[in-house]
């Protein structure tokens, strides 16, 4: 029977069967998820690894990361020992932060003694708690069917739904701002094009015309000037947005 409250996503990441390989692979799909970018695993299937598990950056900072996925809960010197030895390796590559990524349960007090254990580091440290809460979120269930083969409850599918709906609203709220409409105001401004064609002035004799800006989509009319056809014949009418300045070419009429 499953237990509830997710106990049963912390008991089996407690209880990983797995092998190394396997831990290295949900590290890397779990941190794509916590804003990670640039994943790059070394070996994971074995081979020398130069002391690093993964690569990845994350807000334009490098970070080594190091798996430690054993079965059962260690002792604590087991723990440090191992942590201690990820670390060495990192300063041997000049590494400044650290991702701990480990199925351990640690203590507040566990977690206070190894960020004391690595002056000059940044420390990130995922542990049981929070690698399983991490897996027990919409954007991680796939992730936590494929290695704890923990489908979603009835809840979760519901939660999966929103999340879901959510971020379809927002690429909706996205869209709209890049195929807005033209606005038309009640007062519509008017502009004499930079660079006036013979075309353009002929027309304006008998009226003008209105003109939406490709940048901010504002709509304004465009008027030109008699003077001016002569001088401009063969240059194409040119106009600039009066309220954002873009300047851009009409295309010309038939």
């Amino acid at each position: 029977m499953r237990r509830p409250g997710g106990r049963e996503t912390w008991h089996r990441l407690l209880d990983w069967d797995r092998g190394q390989a396997d831990s290295e692979r949900l590290a890397c799909r779990l941190l794509a998820t916590q804003g990670f970018q640039n994943l790059d695993p070394s070996h994971p299937l074995g081979g020398p690894d130069g002391g690093r598990d993964l690569r990845c950056t994350k807000d334009g900072d490098e970070y080594l990361v190091a798996a430690y996925f054993p079965r059962g809960q260690q002792t604590d010197g087991a723990i440090y020992s191992k942590f201690d030895e990820d670390l060495a390796k990192a300063r041997t590559l000049d590494a400044t932060r650290l991702v701990f990524f480990t199925n351990q349960e640690l203590t507040l007090a566990k977690r206070d003694t190894l960020i004391k254990r690595a002056p000059g580091i940044e420390l990130d440290l995922y542990h049981l708690e929070r690698v399983a809460g991490c897996l027990d979120t919409p954007a991680a269930y796939g992730i936590r069917l494929e290695f704890l083969s923990l489908e979603m409850t009835l809840e979760e599918q519901l939660s999966f739904i929103n999340h879901r709906d959510q971020i379809l609203a927002e690429l909706k709220d996205v869209l709209q701002a890049f195929v807005r409409k033209p606005t038309y105001k009640e007062s519509v401004k008017t502009v004499i094009p930079d660079m006036p064609s013979a075309g353009d002035v002929v027309g304006s004799l008998f009226g003008s015309k209105l003109v939406a800006c490709k940048q901010c989509r504002e709509v304004f009319r465009v008027n030109t000037l008699a003077s001016t056809v002569f001088a401009h014949a063969s240059l194409p009418t040119v106009v600039t947005c009066p309220d954002c300045g873009k300047k851009q070419a009409l295309p010309s009429e038939s």
